[in-house]
């Protein structure tokens, strides 16, 4: 029997829980979390939907099983290193599979390295790899020709910029050597309490010249990629699940939603004992080169000193 963990069941957490929960077969999961709502959330889900699975939710880490096949953690990003120590303590994980953003320090960045040795793999959740559309997208693109990549119009810069980071630097098998931050504007309380994120454009530089240009401004509205292929331009629009090319090209592929994709990414790591997401090793540097040039821009608009920066 399949053994899994569940660390955090928000509303990423929970989506997660749904997909496994919707898996064929027996599974074994236990799931933790220390907000009761979402734990009645999931309570409320099994009386509704009755699997052949086996489901505990533990009041403690202590209550841990002492081996998983299996770890899924989806906290936030200001506690996910403490409580990754707490398991290791406790239980010994094969395959892991973590939630962005990993950390808010280059510190905690650092630490990441060192925990690699407790799993077979680990990946960390930034799924346009695996996503249908975007597959289809990079099928028909030479990145080579490309010198020019935006994001606009999506909600939450420094969130979520790691994803198209990562799927940007993975397609061009080469990391960015430049942060332009001179285009961001005001930082803001995100929805989570205790946590920020930031309007305006960031401009991100790779050795071969080619920009990464992400915008998010305060009225967002009509999120889409444009990919310019030298004289070509393409446009992808995620919620219209197609992309189009300025020279009459027009495709349709599936955007999964986090309920459908964490069953079907189990599945292929239990077939191939790999799937498309990043790499722990792979992400971190990712993430070390955004979180670093986003908190010298924290620390430039508060006129600040600080190490961490509060988003998630």
């Amino acid at each position: 029997m399949i053994k899994v963990l569940i660390i955090g069941l928000g509303s990423i957490g929970y989506r997660h829980f749904e997909s496994l929960y919707n898996l064929s077969g027996k599974l074994y999961i236990d799931c933790y979390d220390i907000s009761q709502k979402s734990i009645l959330r999931v309570q409320n889900h099994l009386e509704v939907q009755k699997k052949n699975h086996t489901v505990r939710i533990i009041k403690s880490l202590d209550e841990a099983e002492s081996k998983y096949d299996f770890l899924i953690h989806a906290t936030g990003s200001d506690v996910r290193l403490n409580i990754l120590k707490k398991v290791f303590k406790k239980s010994k994980i094969k395959y892991a599979i973590l939630e962005k953003v990993l950390g808010q320090s280059l510190d905690s960045l650092e630490k990441y390295k060192k925990i690699e040795k407790h799993f077979k793999r680990c990946w960390v959740n930034t799924p346009m790899h695996e996503w249908d559309l975007y597959i289809k997208l990079k099928k028909k693109i030479n990145i080579k020709k490309v010198k020019k990549i935006e994001f606009n119009n999506f909600d939450g810069l420094a969130c979520n910029a790691i994803h198209f980071i990562d799927f940007v630097s993975t397609w061009k098998k080469q990391l960015p050597v430049k942060f332009d931050t001179s285009n961001l504007k005001n930082w803001y309380k995100s929805k989570r309490k205790g946590f920020f994120d930031v309007y305006g454009e960031l401009k991100i530089i790779y050795p071969d010249n080619t920009y990464l240009i992400l915008k998010s401004f305060k009225k967002n509205k009509n999120y889409h990629c444009n990919i310019y292929e030298n004289s070509i331009k393409w446009t992808l629009i995620e919620n219209k699940k197609m992309f189009y090319s300025s020279n009459g090209f027009k495709r349709n592929g599936n955007v999964e939603y986090q309920s459908e994709l964490t069953s079907k990414i189990i599945k292929k790591i239990i077939k191939n004992q790999d799937c498309d997401l990043p790499q722990l090793n792979w992400s971190i540097k990712c993430h070390y080169l955004l979180i670093k040039s986003l908190l010298k821009y924290w620390n430039s608009f508060y006129n600040t000193a600080s190490k961490n920066l509060p988003i998630t």
